[in-house]
């Protein structure tokens, strides 16, 4: 014994169709996303390249160091 649906109508469709594009971003939220990420890298960045600099110096600071100590 088979079931027989009735066809959807438009209404149905539409408010399916609505249901079914809720899960897919839209361009604004990719912008959104492009600014946060870059906003983060840029922030990692920026705390990398001060982690270098804070080992440079403490590399010199050594060297410098041993050097007033062995001279």
């Amino acid at each position: 014994m088979a079931v027989e649906e009735a066809p959807l109508t438009r209404s149905e469709l539409r408010d399916e169709l609505d249901r079914i594009l809720r899960h897919y971003a839209t361009k604004a939220d990719l912008a959104a996303l492009e600014t946060r990420l870059t906003a983060a890298m840029a922030s990692q960045t920026r705390w990398l390249a001060g982690l270098v600099l804070a080992a440079a110096a403490a590399a010199a600071g050594v060297v410098i160091a041993v050097d007033r100590l062995a001279g």
